[in-house]
């Protein structure tokens, strides 16, 4: 049997997205132009959702397709390809472009197609009135083109394509609300674009690195050629930091985590896509993808463990003190993917995986829970102008619980058999990672604490919010409908990979095996055995009363209101800030990164440009302009001027002459 299956078709599944979003920014400019003529006329932005959802519909379909084809394939057919384009040619280079759909794509495909699909159902009804309805869908179903593109492409060049796109489409759909007042949106947009931009640019080297190094960017080429010789040096090495470096950016990592909080200026579909199935995956599936590169450079191994664990405790302490029921969950984003490259730093691909995949269940039903607590409270998101909400909104309650739990690791949800499989896998590789297991176990904990706090404020205890003003109601079918789909994945995603101690174990392990055993093999030498049993359950069990004790104490602390923050931020005021501003790092750029460039691009403005070059120029024209005034006053039409000037001149070229 050949080891790979042609199918053209692989490129609707990005296409048609691409498709949708053509038609929905059609007719946004339709509408547009049919209100000039009728301010009161519907237009045609409602066909929008219908359009959209059909799209990327469309493409969880074949998405779902090609996964059961590869799944049900004779063994030693371990991926499906479409037909390729030939971009680039150039002397002995040739850069081409196919999808591909193996067992790390089709689940990216599912995950991106199948939770994107109940975002856009979910927005058809948080978006409904607004003005840029067509247009919201439209930059919703170009973010998942630019994603699938990403997943799917069968080289570095496509993938870094897609990568880009994302990148655009977070600008673009961040700032969707860029008129309003002061501005935030727009601002937050632009932070998130730069602030990645930081991130490709190591990409991009990372990138000219590998082409020196293989002369190609054929990703299934590359791995096979590290894996037949890992030994390439310190350029290999240095690849694969420059390549974190990038998915530091776009997976908000320490140092470039900043952008992921203020891209809650967006509307809450934005944050579940952004934060749950789409772009800050992104450098979770880099790593993996070529995790033979990461392999063969132990040490960068190590980096993206330290970093990933820093950033989850980071991330988690931080959510501690929010009061921002989006920042919660935003930070709370921020912790969880350094889980997956801790998991990744620890060479357990298949557990950062899978926690991508469990992640994307709870958090991007948490994300849309918020959004329907913020739609039914008039888009009020301090949780301490919450409380008492479970009366008023019961399905949004019951669904926001259960995301809750699988975040927060409670026993037998999906977050807690993928956290725990990222643990156990760290504690595992022994020496400088038994302390890297120690800040995530405490991360852990920290995250139970503030999920539950969440909890309490928003829907238990007294009512803290006017009711005269304000009347919270139930979010309609269509937005509660996904919140209970979601539900339903959350509670069972675990078991979709079991720990090896129960039956029906291993799923997503063993799937994923063909693309992630050529890393493990070069990290561990066939010397990476499971953990024996007894240490499992023990760290099972050991997980499960930490999930379970943290989170009584934070729903204890705040289930009867707000006196728990208010005493903490008067007997320590200082820990409080210092949490609630993310450990300062924000306002360190700020210090000493943004403002040195603001009055550098002040001073090259208004002294060197304004006054220097503009000075120059305006001078020299000055100066001309004044000799030309005075030479006009010689020819001002008087006889005995002109005989004047030309007996001196006369005089002049005489005295000239005979000095020569």
């Amino acid at each position: 049997m050949p080891d790979e299956l042609l199918r053209p078709g692989l490129w609707l599944i990005p296409f048609l997205p691409l498709a949708g979003s053509i038609v929905c920014g059609i007719l946004h400019f339709a509408t547009l132009s049919m209100r000039r003529r009728d301010p009161d006329s519907p237009g045609l932005a409602s066909l929008a959702a219908w359009v959209a959802c059909f799209a990327i519909g469309g493409s969880l379909v074949i998405s779902a397709q090609a996964f059961f084809e590869l799944a049900t394939a004779a063994e030693g057919v371990p991926r499906l390809i479409s037909t390729p384009w030939e971009w680039i040619h150039a002397g002995g280079l040739e850069f081409d472009i196919a999808m591909v759909i193996d067992p790390l794509s089709a689940v990216m495909a599912l995950v991106v197609s199948g939770v994107g699909l109940l975002i856009h159902v979910y927005s058809a009804g948080y978006m409904k009135g607004d003005p840029g309805f067509a247009k919201f869908f439209a930059f919703m179903n170009l973010f998942a083109f630019a994603m699938l593109m990403l997943v799917l492409s069968s080289s570095v060049l496509g993938l870094f394509i897609g990568w880009e796109g994302v990148g655009l489409c977070s600008y673009l759909l961040i700032g969707f609300w860029y008129q309003k007042e002061g501005g935030w949106p727009a601002e937050a947009g632009q932070k998130a674009f730069v602030v990645n931009r930081i991130g490709d640019a190591c990409f991009l080297v990372g990138t000219f690195i590998l082409i020196h190094l293989f002369s190609t960017l054929d990703l299934a080429t590359l791995n096979l050629a590290i894996f037949e010789d890992p030994e390439r040096g310190p350029l290999l090495g240095l690849a694969a930091l420059l390549l974190f470096g990038g998915a530091c950016g776009k997976s908000a990592q320490i140092p470039l985590f900043t952008w992921l909080p203020d891209a809650m200026a967006g509307p809450t579909p934005v944050s579940a896509l952004i934060h749950a199935a789409t772009m800050v995956t992104a450098g979770v599936y880099l790593v993996v993808r070529l995790n033979p590169l990461f392999a063969a450079a132990p040490w960068v191994l190590l980096v993206v463990g330290t970093v990933g664990v820093l950033t989850a405790f980071v991330g988690g302490t931080t959510a501690l003190c929010q009061r921002d029921i989006k920042k919660v969950l935003a930070y709370s984003t921020v912790s969880q993917l350094g889980y997956m490259f801790l998991a990744c730093g620890a060479g357990a691909f298949g557990a950062a995986i899978f926690h991508l995949v469990t992640h994307a269940f709870f958090k991007g039903l948490l994300f849309l829970g918020a959004g329907s607590v913020i739609h039914g409270m008039h888009d009020e998101q301090d949780m301490h102008r919450m409380g008492g909400l479970k009366r008023h909104m019961p399905t949004t309650w019951v669904t926001f619980l259960c995301g809750a739990a699988a975040l927060s690791g409670l026993p037998l949800l999906s977050g807690f058999f993928s956290k725990d499989e990222i643990l156990t896998m760290t504690l595992m590789r022994g020496g400088p990672w038994f302390a890297l297991w120690a800040i995530g176990i405490l991360t852990a904990a920290i995250t139970a604490y503030y999920t539950w706090r969440m909890v309490g404020l928003t829907f238990h205890g007294p009512e803290r919010f006017d009711s005269k003003k304000v009347h919270p109601h139930e979010s309609p079918s269509v937005m509660t409908l996904p919140l209970i789909i979601l539900a339903v994945l959350a509670v069972a995603g675990g078991l979709l990979n079991l720990p090896a101690i129960l039956p029906l174990a291993q799923g997503i392990g063993q799937w994923l095996d063909p693309v992630t055993a050529p890393g493990r093999e070069i990290l561990f030498h066939g010397h990476g055995a499971p953990p024996p049993h007894w240490a499992e359950w023990a760290l099972l069990g050991f997980g499960s009363l930490l999930a379970i004790f943290f989170a009584w104490r934070g729903f204890r602390a705040y289930k009867g209101g707000t006196a728990r923050d208010e005493e903490l931020q008067r007997t320590r005021p200082a820990l409080t800030r210092t949490l609630s501003n993310a450990w300062g790092v924000d306002a360190a750029y700020q210090a000493r990164v943004v403002h040195p460039l603001r009055l550098l691009a002040f001073f090259i403005s208004v002294v060197i440009d304004q006054l220097a070059i503009d000075g120059a120029v305006n001078g020299v024209g000055q100066a001309a302009r004044e000799s030309g005034s005075r030479l006009r006053r010689i020819a001002d039409g008087s006889i005995k001027s002109y005989a004047l000037w030309i007996g001196t001149g006369t005089a002049l070229v005489a005295l000239f002459w005979m000095w020569i």
